[in-house]
């Protein structure tokens, strides 16, 4: 497979992703257990395959900072997941979420510092952390943590329309 195509499929997945979280509460009160937590599975399923593509297309421009950044991404990712197990006590789930952000910030510098692609979707992530923690701040997390996760899911959004782009723009890519 090569480098275009693992990178229009993988921004089709956070497309794909983004938009399901972002109308995801308005189809969750229509759900009832276990398809609710099948669509919280697809969900972190393909911003996962969008953040391998993030990582596969701006790598280098990431650097080591990037790359500690998508290690943490993922890890907090794979906690969220199992978040039922409260392996980090009762708080597993809001401690993920966060640790998932951080990592999202982490990488989000890195592609602003090194002036990489993927600016949108930096910024917004870097806003999703930044309304989450005056959220809580303010204590007016109701509002804020929508705010916060609309900006999260149209970050996934962003990065996956300019992977599809980047992967449609690079003629003569060998596998």
């Amino acid at each position: 497979m090569s480098r275009q195509t693992l990178w229009v499929l993988a921004g089709i997945a956070a497309v794909v992703g983004g938009l399901i979280d972002l109308v995801g509460p308005l189809l969750y009160p229509h759900l009832v257990e276990p398809a609710r937590q099948g669509v919280y599975v697809l969900i972190d399923v393909l911003l996962l395959f969008g953040l391998l593509g993030l990582q596969s297309a701006a790598g280098r421009q990431l650097g080591w900072p990037g790359l500690a950044g998508f290690v943490v991404a993922v890890t907090a990712v794979l906690l969220v997941r199992s978040s039922a197990t409260q392996f980090l006590g009762p708080q597993t789930y809001l401690i993920a979420a966060s640790l998932w952000s951080a990592g999202m910030v982490m990488m989000s510098a890195c592609l602003l510092l090194s002036r990489a692609p993927f600016r949108t979707p930096a910024f917004l992530w870097i806003a999703a952390l930044g309304i989450g923690l005056a959220g809580l701040i303010l204590k007016e997390q109701g509002l804020a943590h929508r705010l916060a996760t609309s900006c999260f899911a149209l970050a996934w959004i962003a990065l996956g329309v300019q992977l599809v782009r980047q992967g449609r723009s690079i003629p003569g890519d060998n596998p």
